[in-house]
């Protein structure tokens, strides 16, 4: 299984796992300005929420995951052995502040040639659990102004 199917797969079930409805009240990440919110199912569990913005006409994500039950370090932990085990290097490995805090940053390209996909995701401490806001893009595209917009205003906030 190549990297990115391991990375894709690993994200969509704990997605699937995460698939609880997100509204403005219960998450503080509202997403890009001018994206679409993409609809998800009722909240099966309260300890998670799960949102996801799509941009029309092109293969550009963005999801937000709030756990309550997975640590920060936990977190950051399992990226860096995904990392190390499937023998990826990330372009960005970094600690950033957000929201009062110490957050994390990594970023890679995976996929065959010419059809590559950027991840950026962003490991952001919330209390005891984790929020995590992840943008995949087209490998070669600019990093969206909305997207960075929307995690500078996320990382302002007090929490």
């Amino acid at each position: 299984m190549t990297c990115f199917r391991l990375f894709v797969c690993a994200g969509l079930a704990f997605a699937a796992m995460a698939s609880s409805s997100a509204s403005a009240a219960d998450v503080a990440f509202v997403g890009p300005s001018g994206w679409s919110h993409v609809d998800v199912p009722a909240p099966t569990d309260p300890n998670r929420a799960f949102a996801q913005w799509h941009l029309a006409g092109d293969i550009s994500t963005v999801t937000f995951i709030k756990d309550s039950t997975t640590t920060y370090p936990d977190a950051l932990e399992h990226i860096h052995k995904n990392f190390s085990d499937n023998k990826i290097k990330p372009s960005i490995d970094r600690d950033v502040p957000c929201r009062g805090t110490v957050a994390h940053v990594v970023e890679f390209a995976t996929g065959p040639e010419g059809k590559k996909v950027v991840i950026n995701r962003m490991l952001v401490p919330t209390g005891a659990g984790i929020s995590t806001i992840t943008y995949a893009r087209s490998d070669g595209s600019e990093y969206d102004l909305d997207v960075r917009n929307a995690l500078a205003e996320f990382c302002s906030a007090t929490p």
